[in-house]
């Protein structure tokens, strides 16, 4: 006794909503998708195309043997147990990517705030900047001593797995740390022998433009934090919209988007 065209459609809307609930709903839908409409779009579509379509029509003219029907029900067996060793083998892939990434944002979070917190303090870098210089300019012959500073051992330490950090904190985090990379430059220069040798206006000049580098990297800072904070929070659609927002590495680091140390 057959189930009849209801019922046939009754099942079919049920396996229809099985599927979608199984490629849209749950954490890893988007894992799910990203095997099984491959696997459906190139694989299965044309196989039912070249050889379903062709034996379902040569079944309505001649009986088929019963093994070949078997055969065809082993094949989607086999097919169904691949596809579900392929989706469970990458959500294990990607939860370890996923772990991978939450790990080293928030290493990078931490030497991030630290280097904040160095090269800005509470607000009160730029005035002494400000007094740095106008000592310079009041005593020709005074040198600032300008100390090293290693801000990116975590960022080094890591540098090999920097393609588990997404997209939408990779653009930041490689432009801040460049920042940093050239604030260590800056200040071998200024220890060095020649900087000594240099008229005042030249080592003002020079200091001026390590103040403002410090400056942007602190700007660029407080956007990288954000955008971590954002993609912990929200994952990459928050992280995605702060993205459009932030402001650009120019923007006044006194201003209220950046008072947050968060």
């Amino acid at each position: 006794m057959g189930i009849g065209p209801v019922g046939a459609g009754a099942l079919i809307a049920v396996l229809a909503a099985g599927l979608w609930a199984s490629l849209y709903l749950g954490p890893n839908a988007s894992v799910s998708r990203r095997v099984i409409l491959p696997f459906v779009l190139r694989v299965a579509f044309p196989m039912a195309v070249l050889l379903g379509v062709p034996l379902l029509v040569v079944g309505q003219v001649v009986d088929l043997e019963d093994r070949l029907w078997q055969a065809l029900i082993a094949g989607g067996v086999i097919a169904t147990g691949w596809l579900a060793t392929a989706v469970f083998g990458e959500i294990e892939r990607a939860t370890r990517k996923a772990e991978r990434t939450r790990d080293f944002h928030k290493a990078l979070y931490a030497e991030v705030l630290n280097t904040l917190e160095a090269i800005w303090g509470k607000g009160e870098a730029e005035a002494q900047g400000q007094a740095l210089l106008e000592r310079m300019e009041e005593e020709p012959d005074f040198v600032p001593f300008i100390p090293r500073e290693h801000h990116d051992r975590v960022f080094v330490a890591q540098l090999d797995d920097i393609d588990v950090l997404p997209r939408q904190t990779i653009d930041a985090v490689v432009a801040y740390y460049s920042q940093v990379a050239a604030i260590a430059a800056l200040v071998e220069d200024m220890r060095g022998d020649r900087f000594q040798h240099l008229s005042q206006p030249r080592r003002i000049a020079m200091v001026a433009d390590y103040l403002d580098l410090r400056r942007r990297t602190f700007v660029m800072g407080k956007s990288v934090l954000r955008l971590i904070h954002a993609y912990a929070e929200g994952g990459p659609a928050k992280a995605e919209a702060l993205a459009k927002t932030l402001s650009s590495p120019g923007a006044d680091p006194s201003g209220p988007a950046y008072r947050d140390k968060g």
